[in-house]
């Protein structure tokens, strides 16, 4: 049982090719028949089925149906049969398989294969030159910024401008430490000294209260 895509479509392509290689070979056979019947009775009819015959036999061995040797036995039975003039459908020799182009396909997929590779390599070969002058170019980047920050240097870039609310914000952040820094600085109040008792006077002696008479 097919599992994968390719092979339910494998499936598909070998069935339909295998009818395809049954309708030629039925049709061969058939026409054989007729060939025999037609070579006792008529020959001119027999001649043309014989040219048909020869024909279907030439494109079942170039597709593959059949041995190109298959062919070529067969052939030899036709011209058993009917006589057939040279030039007149008959071939010298048995039919040959040759491809239309001077390359096979194994060739074809082999350059193929070759030239995705290549294209592979060459792909590789750019993403290489582009990591290198990008690592490069990072090296670079940090002794320019360090010329850049340089002392006295006059190009220095400008402060960026604080907008109106960032003033603000910082006005009030600022207000209550400057409230502080003023408390400090200001001059302490001069504070009156005591007046002092003269040393001759002494204190006034304190009364002692007076005792409570007992009772009767």
């Amino acid at each position: 049982m097919a599992n994968t895509k390719q092979q339910r479509k494998r499936v598909k392509i070998a069935s339909r090719e295998r009818m395809e290689n049954l309708r030629y070979k039925s049709r061969i056979k058939t026409m054989f028949k007729s060939l025999t019947i037609a070579a006792e009775e008529d020959k001119e009819r027999a001649a043309k089925i014989a040219l048909e015959l020869i024909s279907l036999i030439d494109k079942a061995a170039s597709r593959g149906v059949i041995h190109e040797n298959n062919a070529a036995r067969k052939k030899s039975r036709i011209a058993g049969l009917v006589e057939l003039t040279p030039g007149n459908g008959k071939t010298p020799g048995p039919a040959k398989n040759e491809p239309k182009s001077g390359k096979s396909k194994t060739d074809k997929r082999s350059e193929r294969h070759a030239a995705k590779i290549e294209k592979i390599k060459t792909v590789k070969k750019k993403q290489a030159a582009k990591a290198e002058a990008e690592a490069k170019a990072a090296k670079a980047k940090p002794k320019k910024e360090k010329a850049e920050a340089a002392p006295g240097d006059e190009a220095a870039e400008p402060e960026a401008e604080e907008t109106p609310v960032e003033k603000a914000v910082a006005e009030v952040e600022e207000a209550p430490v400057k409230e502080a820094v003023a408390e400090e600085a200001a001059p302490e109040a001069e504070v009156p000294p005591k007046e002092k008792a003269p040393a001759d006077e002494k204190p006034k002696a304190r009364k002692a209260p007076a005792k409570k008479k007992e009772a009767e």
